[in-house]
């Protein structure tokens, strides 16, 4: 069965870059709302996809404070880019831009990025939010406890901040789903909060949808969702977002240098741990995290060094949890173009069972990587 081949970005020689994604066997291109781009990705045979952050602020009058997501202590704070997921305006703004990509001439697509609440890899403090009004009464009417979840969030960074090295070996040696039950069950405002934020975000891609086929209805909808082992943390379900998309593409991004990548998002929750616990190893925090977030690759000496990336084996991994979930026929994993072991990346993803895989990112001096995944694609079909 032949593999989808897909790519996000475009270099400044768009008419020679689509040639060639055209001749290496690339399927589709995913653009921002570019009518030219567009025009041209599909003159060239190729499929259209439009990217569209989600919850971003900063434009069409969203760019005060009353927009933005709210800590625990009950201030504001901007995460990628975006404001709180449940302020009213914030969604409708999202609709309308749904709404004029959807409505541009040859767009076979629309990709919605950060549709999700803030990651850990934005800190601790942005991560848990959000406690703005809006959540509260969007809480209250989805009957969620909104006292139980910002105790629960408390108590557990208190005690985060009393964890020792011998307290996070035992922890780490836990081998069954009823010890981490355990753990929840200290904390039941957690997986409330958990549950929470991501019926919420499963609402608004309900509302994308609606609105994404009334306006055109063969347009496709699909989503960048951060790697499997992440994304309850960061309200994606698979589960149920996988009803209501056409695509399913996770993030999984082994080395690169911001949020959604596993090796910047687990060095940061490594490092926020290590700097509240009490004179914690920094092998023994490391170990505790890739143990919790069931994700193949070994501790480095030091937790700086985990930003040079994880081990390539959890390209296959994530790649296997992502397809068991959401699907194989929907689901096409993105993967880092530039990546040192892009090889071993790609192979990995295949062996898991990758029907389509996408590349982020085509800028310029990628053709050589391209086509090497194209070349090796070929070669295993």
């Amino acid at each position: 069965m032949k593999t989808r081949l897909w790519v996000f970005g475009l270099p400044k020689d768009r008419g020679r870059a689509l040639k060639f994604l055209r001749d290496a066997g690339y399927e589709a291109v995913t653009v921002g709302r570019d009518e030219e781009a567009v025009d041209a990705i599909a003159r060239e045979g190729l499929k259209a996809h439009i990217v569209l952050g989600t919850f971003s602020v900063g434009r069409r009058n969203l760019q005060g404070e009353e927009f933005l997501a709210r800590r625990l202590d009950g201030v504001p704070v901007k995460w990628f880019g975006s404001g709180c997921p449940n302020n009213p305006q914030v969604r409708a703004v999202s609709l309308d831009l749904v709404r004029e990509a959807a409505s541009m001439e040859g767009v076979e697509a629309i990709i919605l990025d950060g549709i999700r609440f803030a990651s850990p890899g934005e800190g601790v403090e942005s991560f848990m939010t959000c406690f703005c009004k809006e959540c509260e009464r969007k809480a209250y009417e989805l009957g969620y406890d909104v006292s139980r979840m910002k105790r629960s969030l408390r108590e557990l960074l208190k005690a985060v901040g009393g964890l020792t090295s011998s307290i996070l070996r035992s922890i780490t040696g836990w081998r069954s789903p009823i010890d981490l039950l355990d753990l929840l069950m200290r904390y039941p405002g957690v997986l409330e909060w958990l549950r929470f934020r991501a019926d919420c975000v499963v609402e608004h891609v309900e509302d994308v949808r609606k609105v994404l086929k009334s306006v055109n209805p063969s347009c496709r909808l699909g989503a960048y969702l951060f790697s499997p082992s992440l994304s309850y943390l960061v309200g994606q379900d698979y589960r149920s977002l996988a009803e209501l998309l056409d695509y399913v593409e996770p993030m999984i991004y082994r080395v690169c240098g911001g949020v959604a990548c596993l090796n910047f998002e687990v060095a940061r929750m490594a490092f926020d741990i290590y700097k509240r616990g009490s004179n914690l190893d920094q092998v023994d925090v490391q170990r505790f995290i890739f143990n919790l977030l069931g994700l193949d690759s070994e501790p480095k000496e030091t937790i700086e060094e985990l930003k040079e990336g994880l081990s390539s084996r959890v390209i296959e991994s994530e790649t296997r949890r992502a397809l068991n979930i959401a699907g194989t026929s929907k689901t096409v994993p993105i993967l880092y173009l530039d990546d040192p072991l892009l090889k071993e990346s790609v192979e990995g993803a295949l062996r898991a069972g990758a029907r389509g895989l996408s590349f982020f990112k085509f800028s310029e001096g990628s053709e050589g990587a391209l086509k090497a995944v194209s070349e090796l694609v070929k070669e295993r079909e």
